[in-house]
């Protein structure tokens, strides 16, 4: 990904997969720099349906194994 901020690329495994306003899915990841004042920095870049589908299923399958470990 790359953070516009900085226009500087770094790597991402799993990024968060998110629907915008408008509609459109996008990935989502904290830059590894920090902004003015130590704000926190992030990456955007769009990604079709399918691609948020599959983190959702991945997510919801986390939660399973989570919850079976807890019981």
């Amino acid at each position: 990904m790359m953070c516009l901020t900085k226009k500087q690329k770094f790597e991402v495994e799993n990024p968060e997969v998110l629907v915008l306003k408008n509609g459109r899915h996008a990935y989502r990841a904290m830059c590894p720099w920090k902004g003015k004042q130590s704000k926190d920095l992030f990456a955007w870049k769009f990604c079709n349906k399918a691609a948020y589908d599959r983190y959702e299923a991945s997510k919801a399958k986390i939660d399973e194994t989570e919850e079976m470990e807890e019981s």
